[in-house]
């Protein structure tokens, strides 16, 4: 029996010695449900619209209150009947790596968003309209159950562009070599190479495309030649940017994804990569085995530095375009996916500055360095 059952058995018993409601909000859920009132409506309009807070602050809100809805729901509860259990799931949903199916964000970061949620939990508190009890805040008892203490991070490795041609040169699976070349190339997430369809890729230079009558065919590619179109996180669920992106494609790019086109089983599944076993639409954890099984056990993680998994192409990603070519950093926030301009919360100038796929493809075209050569 593990503590924490032991735990649970321990408040269970102390709460029927003393008739006292383990889950105080369980039984609240269902009028919830019956009810045509947004609780979260509520503190936006009655807290956050007076306090007459910057427009992006609300969407934080919001942002985070869509993200909670939809954690609660796939547990069948009412997002604002939580009890302390949801709430330490949800932490756990928070720190876990995306390879793993979680979101793969820093203490800081969950923090943050408990903050916010305890804010809106502690308006439902005080208003003598909602049902949640005064002494009881699931968020705090999870907040004081779970340590979210800011451990020092290991560092990323650095690895030269001739070791990482090495690396590319010893995987012989194309599948595998596309997942790694997309990654370390766009830096692009796990979650948003998975969610890559045949019409988000257009190549005009390759015999492949006859096959594939989709291939390319996004209305957003229409004016653009041998590019990859990223949607939003609106649009193609689990990607985590808000911004959509085109991307360029190199010739290491078009090379490698021609001729994995000709092995990919034409089965009409819409997604670009499809997982080796079943031949559907890959998961994160299959595509961060790929990482795992050409770098590890050599790039695994030490006491200094972190293991080399899909992340790291991210990271040597936004590196090599913002520390070693001194890339402007709009043009490298777009190219991530990142908020710019007036999104970003900055002030003054900032806010009025933008990028667009017309300034970054020359750029990138005449810097990308090759990894198959």
């Amino acid at each position: 029996m593990t503590d924490q059952t032991e735990s649970d058995r321990q408040r269970h018993q102390l709460a029927d010695a003393f008739d006292q409601p383990i889950d105080p909000l369980a039984d609240a859920q269902s009028v919830f449900n019956a009810l045509d009132v947004d609780p979260f409506e509520l503190f936006l309009t009655d807290v956050l619209d007076a306090r007459d807070l910057a427009p992006s602050t609300r969407r934080h809100f919001e942002m985070i209150i869509d993200e909670w809805e939809g954690f609660m729901t796939k547990r069948g509860r009412h997002p604002a009947c939580p009890n302390a259990e949801h709430v330490e799931a949800y932490i756990d949903w928070q720190l876990d790596d995306e390879a793993d199916g979680g979101k793969g964000n820093v203490p800081r970061t969950a923090k943050e968003k408990l903050r916010k949620l305890n804010q809106i939990y502690t308006f439902w508190q005080r208003d003598p309209a909602f049902p949640h009890p005064t002494d009881y805040n699931p968020i705090a008892l999870a907040r004081e159950r779970v340590p979210l203490t800011v451990q020092k991070q290991k560092e990323h490795r650095r690895i030269a562009v001739d070791e990482l041609r090495e690396m590319i040169a010893s995987v012989t699976d194309l599948r595998a070599r596309v997942i790694i070349l997309l990654q370390l190339k766009l830096g692009l997430r796990a979650g948003e190479l998975a969610n890559i369809t045949l019409e988000d890729v257009r190549m005009d230079d390759v015999d492949v495309a006859q096959y594939y009558s989709e291939l390319g065919t996004h209305p957003r590619l229409e004016e653009y030649e041998n590019a990859v179109y990223i949607p939003p996180g609106q649009e193609r669920e689990g990607n985590k940017s808000r911004r959509p992106r085109v991307l360029p494609l190199d010739t290491d790019l078009r090379e490698v994804l021609d001729r994995y086109l000709f092995c990919r089983p034409d089965n009409g599944e819409p997604w670009l990569v499809l997982s080796k076993k079943s031949h559907t639409k890959t998961g994160t954890k299959g595509i961060n085995n790929v990482w795992k099984d050409a770098f590890h056990p050599e790039y695994a993680e030490t006491d200094d530095h972190r293991a080399v998994t899909s992340h790291f192409g991210r990271h040597r990603f936004t590196t090599y375009w913002r520390v070693e070519q001194d890339v402007n950093r709009q043009l490298v926030k777009y190219m991530r996916g990142d908020r710019t301009g007036a999104y970003c919360g900055d002030r003054g100038m900032n806010a009025y500055l933008h990028a667009y796929y017309e300034d970054i493809e020359p750029v990138y075209r005449a810097q990308m360095y090759s990894l198959c050569e």
